[in-house]
């Protein structure tokens, strides 16, 4: 696999040690902390949208976050012997061939970056490191990511754990849906935007082949009952198609479309909403499926809604991609709080100006919009006074092509030689704590 970007800057952060938890197998333990960020001066540059001035999409009430990921790797397996679990180190990492993939989201339809920084941290056993690494992007989608690669020459690791820290600015949005209209369908994309429009689908290891993206473009074909889609303007044809995929996919609450859980307590409990959760926002990975499977069985969860319009609007020649998030509305249980949504891009090629047009499809089906509903105002298509809850942690829900999550994707990615056996599981634990920017700052900011 070729890498294509030079190496950044590392900063090693303060490890916590992993408590001891009854796990299964080689068991990877992943946490998402969004932490509040450091205090900025009123007139700093990054706390206002680094878009350009345009009358189609506007940013508002912004909040600033600092978002800590952690990984743990553990090498045990776990017994349930006298009414009580007990835990027994098995198999090993070999750490001179040991590969770590994890995302890294910067600007789009609803969210910026303050600044480039990345701190990265590492600790095997009882001690610390420094680790180097690289930021890289997906070969197609050209989705960022950090890469890291180990040079320690150590084969007997049963304990691992990895820290990095990335940082973000999310939004609400308004957009003018009448005047985005007026913008024609662009002679040729931007190539940010082109590549999200091939492959139609992103898969886990493989993009889908021809009989899938041939099921997509049917399928729209129908729905548009055989118009051009460029005979239509773009927001109509978007609004319209997200009403059908409502329409297609069936969300359901049945067990096996969620992952199995691992629970400190109970080994195997099923929560709902397209994985599966421990207390305190934790999940095992998501149940995350292809469009063109769900064409073909749209039972599915309400992630599914999200790829399934991705797979479609790309069909129809408009580039879009998934954002999952994390939502830190107050109101959220545990299970609700990986939420994916969807941008579309817009190109006004008279001002030169490219716009990811945010999308909520779960909100817009429990809001009760359909296809017949299209010519109606619709809250959360492009205006939003919820995306500021929204924590963008990635492009996709697998990991990069040849890099491994365990039993069911969980956005980050790893790789050893030789390559880990069955048997492994993985939790994902998310907490969040924000850091409002207040509108005092925000004038501040805009007028210094």
């Amino acid at each position: 696999m070729q890498h294509d970007s030079a190496k950044t800057t590392t900063r090693a952060s303060s490890l916590i040690r992993a408590r001891k938890s009854p796990l299964l197998a080689l068991s990877i333990v992943f946490l998402c902390c969004v932490v509040p960020s450091k205090a900025q001066t009123l007139a700093h540059p990054d706390s206002v949208s680094p878009l350009k001035e345009n009358p189609y999409l506007k940013h508002k009430n912004p909040w600033r976050w600092d978002i800590r990921t952690q990984m743990f790797v553990r090498a045990g397996i776990v017994r349930f012997v006298n009414g009580r679990y007990e835990e027994e180190l098995t198999g090993r990492l070999h750490m001179d061939a040991f590969e770590y993939t994890f995302p890294v989201v910067r600007q789009g339809g609803h969210y910026w970056t303050p600044n480039q920084d990345i701190e990265v941290s590492l600790r095997i056993e009882d001690r610390e490191y420094k680790p180097n690494f690289q930021v890289l992007f997906t070969p197609d989608s050209r989705a960022e990511y950090i890469w890291y690669k180990s040079d320690i020459d150590q084969d007997r690791v049963h304990q691992l754990h990895m820290s990095q820290v990335s940082h973000i600015v999310s939004a609400d949005t308004v957009f003018d849906e009448r005047l985005a209209k007026s913008i024609p369908w662009p002679k040729s994309w931007p190539l940010e935007a082109e590549s999200f429009l091939t492959p139609v689908v992103d898969q886990v290891n493989d993009d889908i082949d021809m009989e899938g993206q041939d099921r997509l473009t049917m399928m729209v074909d129908r729905w548009l009952e055989g118009n051009n889609p460029k005979s239509i303007d773009q927001v109509t044809l978007v609004k319209y198609l997200t009403g059908k995929v409502i329409e297609h996919v069936r969300v359901t609450r049945s067990p096996e479309i969620y992952a199995p859980t691992v629970h400190r307590q109970s080994l195997s409990e099923v929560l709902s909403d397209g994985f599966s959760s421990f207390p305190s926002s934790s999940w095992t990975g998501f149940l995350a499926r292809s469009a063109d499977q769900i064409a073909l069985d749209p039972s599915g969860s309400p992630l599914d809604l999200s790829s399934m319009l991705v797979g479609v609007l790309r069909a129809a020649a408009v580039p879009a991609r998934v954002v999952v998030c994390y939502d830190n509305s107050n109101v959220l249980q545990a299970n609700e709080r990986i939420h994916a949504i969807v941008e579309f891009a817009m190109y006004d090629a008279d001002r030169d100006q490219l716009l990811w047009i945010p999308v909520d499809p779960e909100r817009l089906r429990d809001n009760g919009r359909r296809s017949n509903t299209y010519t109606q105002p619709w809250e959360f298509f492009g205006t939003n006074d919820q995306l500021h809850n929204y924590v963008p942690l990635a492009y996709y829900f697998h990991p990069p092509v040849n890099y491994n999550a365990f039993g069911y994707p969980a956005l980050y990615g790893i790789r050893t030689m030789p390559p880990m056996k069955e048997g492994i599981s993985q939790v994902i634990s998310v907490d969040v704590m924000n850091s409002p920017l207040r509108a005092d700052e925000l004038n501040s900011a805009t007028n210094p």
